[in-house]
């Protein structure tokens, strides 16, 4: 092998050496940016389970208080029919 040749394989493997480098570099970054958004959807998804239960929650204790307005509502009729 001559120089030329010698010089162009190192060249040739400096190069091939700094790609999959930057490759690396570059999947770890987007290891990091997948990490990131994975905990950020499981954050996201708590805070929707517990708002879906103080919805919830919510409901059932609106509908308490409208069975009880009713009930309080006849028996005030009741009261009324009896005068």
């Amino acid at each position: 092998m001559n120089s030329k040749e010698s010089l162009a394989l190192t060249i040739l493997s400096l190069v091939i050496v700094s790609m999959l480098g930057w490759v690396g570099h570059t999947v770890n970054n987007n290891q990091i940016q997948y990490a990131r958004i994975e905990v950020t959807l499981t954050s996201n998804s708590l805070m929707l389970v517990d708002m879906k239960t103080k919805f919830e929650s919510a409901v059932h204790w609106r509908s308490q208080i409208r069975t009880e307005q009713a009930l309080i509502k006849q028996r005030l009729s009741v009261l009324e029919a009896m005068e």
